[in-house]
């Protein structure tokens, strides 16, 4: 069984060298942010959640002068601040002190800047630091976001921040039909994986099962469903889609499960009123 690795975390928090010139990073005060700063045209803008509690750097300054490599706007008490950088090849690593920790910015003076920046917090957890229970309508948004991963991608990947994909090639044999695993995804954030899943009818009747049973297991570990959109029915001889996901550990904890793993897809056929046996594995 594998889980999910903080350098894992942090890559997909990242993303790409330059994602978009509009971003949101989730704050993270294990994770240096590599931020590109306008130099040429424009400044870069940087927002946190609420008031900045202080700013500290070493080529830094709120005026231009000649040991500077970065000129910065910022009022205390703002929750925000801007800044340009003054030379091309201006470095320097920017220190945010927000809701009592420190975050790190990497700063670097860039032709293909972020000119916004948003810094946002884990919606999902309480008062108390703990984690609230997921509703069911961030679940939909999350497998409507996995569907259209592609397009997500190719022309807004700043959407995919915290988001790590793998295609495990896996495919698991029962009775009669075959379920192929086509994609997983791992939202970090939700501690919600993602599966696209292809059931294959290899017989001449239909086969019905249950998609409010649809689990993975992994070694002697089971996690059910925490939301599924599957028909229920493989047609003779057909090849029909399905996608679930499972959140947490069924113990009110976090999974932390890696997408790259030896899953077994779980399927109950309608009527039985056991669970499924484990497939054959390849």
């Amino acid at each position: 069984m594998k889980y999910v690795t903080s350098l894992a975390i942090s890559m997909a928090i990242l993303g790409s060298a330059y994602a978009g010139p509009i971003t949101q990073k989730l704050l993270d005060e294990f994770v240096i942010y590599d931020i590109p700063v306008a130099s040429k045209t424009g400044t870069t803008t940087i927002m946190f959640p609420s008031e900045i509690s202080g700013l500290f750097a070493k080529s830094i300054a709120a005026q231009e002068q000649e040991n500077a490599g970065f000129l910065i706007s910022f009022t205390p008490g703002n929750f925000y601040f801007t800044i340009r950088a003054l030379k091309k090849d201006a470095e320097d690593h920017l220190t945010v002190i927000f809701n009592r920790k420190a975050y790190v910015l990497h700063l670097t003076a860039s032709e293909k800047p972020f000119y916004n920046v948003t810094f946002y917090q884990d919606e999902r957890k309480g008062k108390d630091g703990n984690r609230m229970a997921i509703v069911p309508e961030r679940l939909l948004s999350l497998m409507d976001k996995a569907k259209a991963y592609p397009l997500f991608a190719q022309n807004h990947p700043d959407a995919l921040a915290g988001v790590l994909h793998a295609v495990p090639g896996i495919t698991n044999y029962y009775d009669g039909f075959q379920v192929r695993i086509r994609d997983v995804w791992r939202f970090e954030q939700d501690d919600t994986l993602i599966f696209r899943l292809e059931l294959e009818n290899t017989t001449d009747r239909a086969i019905y099962y249950k998609p409010q049973d649809l689990a993975v297991r992994l070694d002697e570990r089971i996690y059910t469903q925490s939301l599924a959109d599957a028909s229920g029915v493989m047609p003779p001889k057909s090849v029909t889609p399905a996608f679930f996901a499972i959140t947490g550990n069924g113990q009110g904890g976090r999974n932390n499960l890696d997408p790259v793993n030896k899953w077994n897809v779980l399927v109950v056929r309608a009527g039985s009123e056991t669970a499924a046996l484990t497939p054959n594995f390849k």
